[in-house]
């Protein structure tokens, strides 16, 4: 019926659609730098500036350090009971900093900004890894987990908190012989360097000979628009026979288009395969990493890179993995069997990778293609549509607000609030969701800002309070907590 077809969206909900989808119709994203007294990026008091942002990355570090200082010195069982403590505060105080210049440095569209993040980040980067080989840490937190005067009073929380850092620990090689650590430190930096080295090759231009030579003529049936673009960023030539031909790199825009609407074979095949081609440089760099991640995790001790990596995740190890996505495959066997035999009708000859899209395409087309769902599923929509089912999950929904002068990078980041069923305030979630030029093409991504953790009872050492204000802390039954912040 008419009335149950209509939408009941309360003032709220509109409100958090609209910062999306209208954003002209809302002030929600527009104070951005305006006159008035920053209160600092991500209501963070330290961070008004590039300069306070390195001060606030030296004070980290200072912190970290006067937390370091009492973990290896502690003798007394009750120094002993404050380490794991220690270790969760060190940890916090340094990812504060960290996670927001590796934020900003791939978001923010000024400079001087990008360039203390930089700076910011790669001390950090050298002193983090300084104390993941730091052998004092290591011994005294194993000391304190195989002491069962000691180990019996943890809580639940700090008992795994001691379990994870050990584990990060010996992931590290703290515990190899003095030889063997120094392949792991080797093999560490050859798997970093060799990451580097493989993104680069993913956004270099194409080479010459990945440059596929296609008949004008079979560009046609494109979108005109996308025909027209193609044109304009490749050169052309003609054949002897007067065939006019054009010289096109494969990039991700032209072969999905000419995947999905080129009706040549051959075409596709040949755009599919330079597309689908790794340079020389990358796939040499990815088997050189895949080597060294072998080599590392052998030599700490687990079977394989996969096995490292699993062991403290939800799938555990790479047997349960395979079995998992075996079990999706067989459970959908049938329709894909029974897909690949309507495409093969169509064809009328086996079907290759660079006939799906444009088989898909022509399907849609023969039996009715839907129409475009895109209209009922606009960002606002989606992100009120998330709000509801968490709402009816959990009891907690979100709520579009006002950024603060300073609070934000670009106008076009929206703060949320997550709230629960007695409208207390949960935690903050910045979404810079819109492609711009000044941005890092790092893809879809999150970053965990600030962490929610009990703070009242932390370990007093000089500066431990920096970076928490009123905006940034939450009480809960006389206790106080970090407000958790995700972009």
């Amino acid at each position: 019926s008419a009335a149950a077809a209509h939408e009941v969206v309360h003032e709220d909900e509109k409100i958090l659609r609209d910062v999306f989808d209208l954003p002209t119709k809302t002030t929600l994203g527009s104070r951005w730098y305006h006159q008035g007294q920053p209160t600092g990026l991500l209501m963070e008091s330290r961070f008004v500036s590039p300069k306070s942002f390195k001060d606030a990355g030296r004070l980290a570090v200072a912190e970290a350090q006067q937390l370091v200082e009492k973990v290896v010195s502690a003798q007394t069982a009750e120094e002993k009971q404050q380490v794991v403590k220690c270790l969760d505060q060190l940890s916090d105080a340094l990812c504060r900093v960290m996670d927001v210049a590796e934020l900003v440095r791939q978001v923010h569209p000024d400079s001087s900004w990008q360039a203390a993040a930089d700076e910011v980040y790669a001390e950090m980067f050298n002193y983090m890894n300084a104390l993941n080989t730091h052998v004092g840490i290591y011994r005294k937190l194993v000391e304190v987990m195989d002491d069962p005067g000691c180990s019996r009073h943890l809580g639940a929380v700090e008992r795994e908190a001691a379990v994870s850092f050990r584990r990060d620990f010996e992931k590290s090689g703290i515990h190899l012989s003095t030889q063997a650590h120094s392949r792991f430190v080797d093999l560490s930096a050859g798997i970093h360097e060799q990451s580097r080295v493989f993104l680069r090759s993913q956004s270099q231009p194409l080479p010459k000979n990945r440059i596929v030579e296609v008949p004008m003529e079979h560009l046609r049936s494109l979108p005109s628009q996308v025909a027209m673009e193609i044109l304009q960023s490749s050169r052309t030539h003609k054949r002897k026979d007067g065939t006019a031909i054009v010289r096109l790199s494969p990039d991700d825009y032209a072969a999905h288009y000419i995947l999905r609407d080129c009706e040549d074979e051959p075409t596709r095949e040949s755009v599919y395969r330079a597309w689908q081609r790794g340079s020389s440089e990358g796939v040499k760099a990815l088997e050189s990493l895949l080597e060294q991640r072998l080599e590392l995790a052998r030599t700490v001790g687990f079977e394989s890179f996969g096995h490292m990596s699993l062991v403290d995740k939800m799938a555990k190890s790479p047997d349960h993995v395979d079995e998992f996505l075996r079990g999706l495959a067989a459970q959908a066997s049938p329709q894909w069997s029974a897909l690949i035999e309507s495409f093969s009708a169509i064809k009328g000859s086996d079907v290759y990778p660079w006939d799906r899209d444009y088989l898909v395409s022509r399907q849609q087309m023969d039996n009715g293609a839907l129409p475009s769902l895109m209209p009922y599923f606009s960002l606002g929509r989606v992100v009120l549509g998330l709000s509801r089912v968490f709402k009816s999950l959990y009891g907690v929904e979100l709520r579009a607000v006002t950024p603060q002068p300073g609070e934000i990078w670009h106008p076009e980041v929206r703060k949320l609030e997550a709230v629960d069923e007695n409208n207390q305030l949960l935690g903050v979630v910045y979404c810079d969701v819109f492609s711009r030029v000044s941005k890092s093409s790092v893809g879809a991504a999150h970053f965990t800002a600030r962490c929610a953790r009990r703070i009242d009872d932390d370990i007093r050492v000089q500066s431990s309070d920096a970076g928490h204000s009123s905006q940034t802390v939450v009480e809960r039954d006389g206790q106080r907590f970090q407000l958790p912040v995700v972009v």
